[in-house]
């Protein structure tokens, strides 16, 4: 685990980037983007102090599925896999909390999902079905 510090604006990782690392937020705020198509970020939502980002392409080996900027002045601490992987097998009550988390994310996403459902105008953003 090694503490990593970022300044407003630093990125922290790039969508499509290879997954190799967890990030806990010490302190600070992050925010998590995906390009709206158009070449600007779309802000998918806010990481702060005590959670995890990035962790879903540790998990899945798969590439990194939005990118990070640092919200102002932020500290890490960059998780390898190896370790990451210890603290999911071995210490339940970390791997619950970041459960709930990962759950509180989702149910945010479904909201999102409803309501763009509920937008005609994003109905139409969307394309033909």
């Amino acid at each position: 685990m090694e503490r990593r510090y970022y300044t407003d604006g630093d990125v922290i990782f790039n969508a499509g980037e290879p997954s190799g690392s967890a990030f806990l937020v010490v302190d600070g705020k992050v925010r998590i983007s995906l390009d709206d198509g158009n070449g600007k970020p779309e802000i998918l939502g806010s990481i702060e102090r005590g959670e995890y980002f990035g962790e879903m392409g540790v998990i899945d080996n798969q590439p990194r599925s939005a990118t990070a900027v640092a919200a102002g002045d932020v500290v890490c601490f960059e998780v390898g896999h190896d370790e990451f992987m210890d603290m999911l097998l071995n210490r339940p009550q970390e791997t619950i909390d970041l459960l709930k988390l990962l759950f509180r994310r989702l149910r945010a996403t479904n909201q999102r999902l409803r309501e763009l459902g509920e937008n005609p105008k994003a109905s139409m953003l969307r394309g033909p079905s």
